[in-house]
């Protein structure tokens, strides 16, 4: 067995020889996991970290770029795509994918020993960054957040930020906000007097009527009736049932797209 402090890969190739090969030729450097198709891929990132993902351009009768943004829904792990049918074609998808390495079979054992060293630093800046990000959101959940210039501070396009967000914490970083501010109203109006359009300032909305809007989508209804609730039953949290708290907010995104 490997030892525990080397970096885990994902192989992802219909080949079983090829996934053997590399298991043995990368297995004193790093933990190998290996799928021979992008179903089992899935259940492995959802169970495993992974610092990098070798993936196969084709695999049987799936391309393997067509799970290159599912890949990257759930994991922040860079790419390298290994590929036994090289052409044109090929690598302008590889552009348009962004994948981070793009390799033709056979690939000499030092040409990819040196891609994955490239590699594995790489997802620790992604990892980085968006705790940055969570850390940024979580201290300033009172100022309007304008992506762009958060992006900018942290050298990343706004695009990339929403992906690295998302695949570390699972929602895009308005859409945490969001929640951040919609959890300190509640505790607000549950625990102090405060005005609505005061509460709609602590938590950084200038706009009375869109804190309303947001608050009704999140929470199932208004700031006004969420406080009456709460005083009227104290031992329920929040005063409100939240299980429909998720189907909520994937109303309120839709009516004022809050993810973008």
């Amino acid at each position: 067995m490997p030892p525990s402090s080397h970096p885990p890969i994902l192989v992802v190739d219909d080949d079983p020889a090829v996934r053997e090969a590399l298991a043995s030729a990368l297995a004193d450097s790093y933990v190998v996991h290996s799928a021979p198709s992008g179903a089992q891929a899935f259940a492995i990132l959802q169970s495993h970290p992974v610092a990098v993902i070798i993936l196969d351009a084709i695999l049987g009768a799936d391309h393997g770029f067509d799970l290159i943004e599912r890949f990257r829904a759930i994991s922040l792990a860079p790419i390298l795509v290994l590929t036994g049918h090289g052409s044109e074609e090929l690598a302008v998808r590889a552009l348009r994918a962004r994948v981070d390495e793009y390799l033709n079979k056979p690939v000499a054992l030092t040409t990819l020993r040196a891609a994955l060293e490239r590699l594995v630093p790489r997802l620790q800046r992604s990892v980085d960054l968006a705790r940055r990000a969570f850390e940024y959101l979580e201290g300033h959940s009172s100022k309007p957040l304008r992506a762009a210039a958060l992006a900018g501070q942290l050298g990343v396009s706004e695009a990339h930020l929403r992906r690295i967000f998302r695949s570390a914490y699972g929602k895009t970083p308005r859409r945490y906000l969001t929640e951040v501010r919609m959890k300190r109203a509640g505790e607000l109006l549950r625990t102090t007097s405060l005005g609505m359009k005061q509460i709609a300032l602590e938590v950084g909305y200038s706009s009375g009527t869109m804190f309303d809007r947001v608050f009704r989508g999140f929470f199932g209804a208004t700031p006004s009736e969420y406080r009456t609730d709460s005083q009227r039953k104290p031992n329920r949290e929040g005063g409100l049932q939240h299980a429909s708290r998720a189907g909520n907010q994937n109303a309120v995104d839709r009516r004022i797209r809050i993810q973008r």
